[in-house]
């Protein structure tokens, strides 16, 4: 038995070794067209594993570049979006100055917006999402993608909010005051939110449950103030 082991774990290291003897006769651009191929017929496990050789045989190469970006691609499209998310993060590292940045960007914006429903994730990752769309905002105004961007980004602020929301009004019934403010106040930078103004009410509730009747003027003066500049006619 031992020497059947012995033997088969030769044979696979010297399977494993013909195999990158064989990948090294062949070009970078050979290589990356044989993974390209797998690509397009969407065998992505197997597109991966021939990127990544590519990434070990020719590290910081332009079609290492490339095979990181199909690498992210693949995984998103198998469903893997953390893989993805990693990959695209690994490129923004090493390919600062990348032909595909804005598409880069882009990808991984989307990959971290396909993870915020986990509810193993917390809100971090809905924050997080939201902190990357506006980076892509700012950064890219002109691309082709930014209006998607900009109507995820929109989403998920709304995500936020009824998350935010629906815990403080949990914490609030509870007469758990001090938890409660935290969850509104997190909803008063979200000024477009259609919880915006019953958060304010809340956080001026709260505040005057446990004696802190200054804060609440401040947050009354807030909602006044808002509800005046909503109320001016459009020029």
């Amino acid at each position: 038995m031992y020497k059947t082991l012995i033997t088969c774990f030769i044979f696979l290291i010297c399977s494993f070794t013909q195999s990158y003897a064989d990948d090294l006769e062949k070009t970078e651009t050979e290589l990356y067209e044989e993974a390209v191929e797998l690509f397009d017929q969407k065998k992505y496990k197997q597109a991966i594993r021939a990127f990544h050789k590519i990434e070990d045989l020719y590290p910081f190469s332009y079609w290492a570049m490339k095979a990181k970006l199909l690498s992210g691609v693949s995984h998103y499209n198998m469903g893997n979006y953390s893989s993805a998310a990693s990959d695209m993060d690994d490129y923004i590292y090493v390919y600062s100055n990348g032909e595909d940045l804005p598409y880069v960007y882009y990808l991984r914006v989307l990959s971290y917006y396909m993870q915020i429903n986990k509810v193993q994730l917390g809100q971090q990752t809905a924050y997080k999402t939201l902190e990357l769309a506006t980076e892509y905002i700012n950064l890219f105004p002109g691309s082709e993608y930014v209006d998607e961007i900009k109507k995820r980004a929109k989403l998920i602020t709304e995500h936020i909010s009824t998350k935010e929301y629906s815990i403080g009004k949990f914490y609030l019934r509870r007469g758990e005051y001090l938890a409660a403010i935290k969850r509104f106040q997190n909803m008063a930078s979200y000024k477009d939110s259609k919880y915006f103004s019953k958060s304010i009410n809340y956080l001026i509730a709260a505040h005057s449950a446990i004696g802190l009747d200054l804060e609440a003027e401040q947050y009354e003066s807030m909602l006044l103030a808002e509800n005046l500049q909503d109320a001016k006619p459009e020029a």
